[in-house]
This record gives structure tokens, sequence and C-alpha cells, in this order.
């Protein structure tokens, strides 16, 4: 880390109720020149091993490619609903943007009784 720049890490957390805007998105990444957004973005998307994209996931795609960020997401999923019909989803992701650190481990922990994973994210 001794010959990173600045590094700002930002906690997220979307409503399932709320749309992602573009504008928060480009004001975040603006914080500094390597961001890190990491938390649970109700994002789905065919990309990061959802079974289905969401609007949401549709739009966060499309900005990663016009705003050149990269989005890393776990092997499995972060979040198992509790009925019967939702399907287990990958919600929580992080956004990268001239990071020179490497994803080490992004990852759900599993030994937690909850629907929702805390995921561990480690940068090397």
């Amino acid at each position: 880390m001794t010959d990173h720049k600045t590094l700002v890490i930002v906690s997220i957390y979307l409503s399932p109720s709320k749309k992602l805007l573009r504008s928060d998105i480009e004001t975040l990444l603006a914080l500094r020149d390597a961001v890190n957004l990491f938390g649970d973005f109700n994002c789905k998307h065919t990309n990061w091993g959802c079974a289905v994209s969401n609007p949401g996931g549709n739009k966060l795609a499309r900005l990663s490619r016009k705003l050149k960020f990269d989005i890393v997401a776990p092997l499995t999923p972060t979040h198992y609903p509790d009925d019967l019909v939702s399907r287990p989803s990958t919600i929580d992701i992080a956004i990268t943007k001239e990071v020179a650190l490497n994803v080490d481990c992004i990852e759900p922990i599993h030994r937690l009784v909850s629907d929702h994973r805390p995921v561990l994210l480690s940068l090397r």
C-alpha cells in the first residue's frame, strides 16, 4: 500500500425500492482517483452470477462500460430469500476504479445465520 495513491472505500446500500442513478455512481467515483464502492447494490445481473438480471443490474453493467470501472463479485450468492419463489442472488458486489491493488478474495461468509450473508473483501 505504500506506493498506492489514496484509496477511498465507500460502503453502499441501495434500497430495492430505489433506482440506481448514474449521477450517484459518477459522484462517488469522483471522490478520489482510486475508489472502491462495496456493498449491497440490489442490482442483479447474469454477468456476476445471478440467474436473471433486473433493471438496476442492466444499468450498472452498461455504466461499467461507459464509465470504465470494474465490477467484482463473489462466485456464490450473497442473498438467500426466505420465500420459495425467489432464487438466491449476488447483490453484494464491489465496484473499483483506478485501484492498483488486486482483489485477493471476495466471498460471502456462510457461518452466520441470515438471509443476507456478510461479504469479505480482501485487497493486496
